[in-house]
């Protein structure tokens, strides 16, 4: 059995963890920063060893005796480490939503023959899967759309909002400038914006609004129009934005009291708290993609709707569950010979060139997590002019 070792053990990498101990598809190991975490994984009957997983040095030094390398850290983290790997020669997995453009170290990978799969959680990921797979099987792609977002299933005032994963990487959503494509262009616009309410079977209605999800698609997949919203309970996008533009989620130092502070770190340290799920407390999971197209002179349309629980039985929140398992089901292929392609690769690639959505989403079925797949024909495709 094919040795690997997982970066980070917060919520991700434990769920990493868990299922592939559970599945023995690869002898895991995780390693973290805290002493607490690497004790509290041991208990769990988790092989875990203290490391500066923080250091790109001590990286490419711990990744050395492994087959393979899955990726979970914050994505403060996630350009040095790729680069840590991939110097090291070593297989990559990542979910890391890192802000930088993961490409830059493609001919790197290509050089040392890595394959690293990057973005490989539940959005971006396995909806990266779904559109790459739309492009496979259409002869045009018009239109492509994602509508994700994680959820605590109780709402409480005054956030309605928990953090299913790391919650400065929640504020990166509400930041960072959102990428989308219109009349087949790049174009950017402000997080948190172009809200709309939509309704989801067994959550009600939620506000949808723009975020910088597509990420690589932007420049991988061809069509007119895509675009990525995050989905929250109504009334959280008027909160968030009244607190970004007042400037608590400001990464620059103030000067208060004679204090230089910045103003995220102090809004971390009130905010974050109420962010953190209760033990046993349960998360949802809800995420609808779309792609729409030509095939055979015919207009089609993909879809696919995901919902997905809390599980009791593990422990393991909903979001844990539906970013972590699509990292280690591709994990597992690409250690068994499933995926082998040197270089870079967005999730997309292993929908459209790879064919592997199928496979991904039987995996994921076969955890409990459940995707409704549906295909329309809309009528006959416009003779082209």
């Amino acid at each position: 059995m094919k040795k690997a070792i997982i970066l980070g053990g917060g919520m991700i990498g434990s769920a990493m963890a868990q299922d592939l101990k559970r599945s023995g598809a690869l002898d895991a190991t995780l390693a973290d920063v805290r002493q607490d975490t690497v004790e509290r994984l041991k208990e769990q009957g988790i092989a875990a060893v203290r490391a500066d997983v923080g250091s790109p040095a001590a990286v490419k030094e711990l990744v050395a005796g492994y087959d393979l390398v899955l990726g979970a850290l914050p994505s403060v983290l996630g350009l040095q480490t790729l680069q840590a790997v991939i110097e090291a020669g070593k297989d990559y997995v990542d979910i890391s939503f890192m802000p930088e453009d993961a490409l830059v170290h493609d001919a790197l990978a290509r050089q040392k023959g890595v394959t690293a799969v990057v973005d490989c959680g539940v959005s971006p990921g396995t909806s990266n899967l779904m559109i790459g797979h739309g492009a496979r099987v259409l002869d045009k792609v018009e239109r492509a759309e994602i509508l994700v977002g994680g959820l605590p299933k109780e709402r409480r005032w005054p956030f309605e909002y928990k953090a299913g994963f790391a919650p400065h990487d929640v504020i990166e959503e509400y930041v960072r400038p959102a990428r989308i494509v219109e009349h087949g262009r790049m174009v950017v616009k402000e997080a948190l914006s172009e809200p709309e309410l939509i309704d989801f079977p067994g959550v009600g209605t939620l506000e949808a609004f723009n975020t910088d999800g597509l990420r690589s698609l932007v420049h991988t997949v061809e069509a007119p129009f895509m675009r990525e919203k995050t989905l929250r309970y109504p009334g959280h996008i008027a909160l968030m934005r009244a607190l970004r533009e007042t400037g608590f989620f400001s990464k620059e130092p103030i000067t208060v009291g004679g204090a230089t502070v910045r103003p995220l770190d102090v809004t971390a340290a009130l905010m974050f708290p109420r962010w953190t799920f209760e033990p046993g407390e349960a998360d949802v999971t809800v995420m609808r993609v779309f792609v729409e197209g030509v095939r055979r002179g015919e207009r089609v349309r993909l879809s696919w709707d995901l919902y997905d629980e809390y599980d009791a039985a593990t422990g393991l929140r909903s979001m844990s569950r539906t970013t972590a398992f699509p990292a280690t089901i591709v994990a597992a292929m690409v250690a068994e010979g499933r995926y082998r392609n040197p270089g870079v690769n967005p999730p997309e690639r292993l929908g459209r060139d790879g064919g592997l959505l199928e496979p991904v989403i039987a995996g994921l079925a076969e955890r409990g997590v459940r995707v409704r797949f549906e295909e329309k024909v809309l009528g006959p495709a416009e003779p082209a002019r």
